[in-house]
């Protein structure tokens, strides 16, 4: 299984506005900082969560449909939530032509978390002849909408964390050996303030 993004969210999940009036900031001097930082911590909340704050879309890839004991799965479980809506779903067979199995075969469970495919009552999943890595190519769309629909503990997160990398700004946005930088932000611990109002929303895995 691979999870590949296919199309990116254009925006962060808190707007410029809110972080220079959370920072209580007026002047534009930091504003290209502030925007690098929003983007840079909305990809580790996503990243550190497993979900998807923004609206984007991706491509599954599947070598073959999940099995079960009585044979293949009638479902099957798509990463990366809140799940809002599948584009297709294709099967490539040993010579690489692709064939989309009509919508009407499944229904898209956008309500579980994670979302899911489920086969409908008197179809099955197209098995003969498949190639064997990258048979089953599956886009779909995630998140939650806009900036302004990401949950609110979620945004608050960020900017609790935003606050407390800009109190040492100096150290944040140049060069420093004891103090990790923007670029290496995904390595930075994240703080507790933050991670308490984060920990609902993270997946848990067994």
């Amino acid at each position: 299984m691979s999870l590949k993004l296919k199309t990116a969210p254009t925006e962060g999940a808190v707007t410029l506005a809110e972080a220079k009036d959370y920072l209580r900031i007026s002047d534009t001097q930091d504003d290209l900082q502030i925007t690098s930082l929003i983007h840079a911590l909305t990809e580790r909340a996503e990243m550190w969560t497993g979900r998807a704050w923004l609206d984007q879309s991706w491509t599954l890839w599947l070598d073959s449909f999940p099995l079960c004991p009585n044979g293949y799965a009638r479902q099957i479980e798509i990463s990366r939530p809140p799940l809002q809506s599948v584009t297709h779903l294709k099967t490539y067979d040993s010579a690489g032509v692709g064939s989309v199995l009509s919508d009407s075969a499944y229904l898209v469970d956008t309500a579980s978390v994670p979302g899911r495919i489920v086969l409908q009552e008197g179809h099955s999943w197209p098995s003969g002849g498949l190639r064997s890595a990258n048979a089953i190519e599956i886009e779909f769309t995630a998140g939650y909408g806009s900036s302004s629909e990401v949950p609110s503990a979620l945004r608050e997160g960020i900017l609790l964390w935003m606050k407390i990398l800009f109190a040492g700004k100096t150290k944040l946005f140049e060069s420093d050996e004891s103090t990790p930088g923007l670029a290496n932000l995904h390595n930075t611990e994240i703080p507790p303030q933050t991670k308490v109002l984060w920990q609902p929303y993270q997946l848990m895995r067994l």
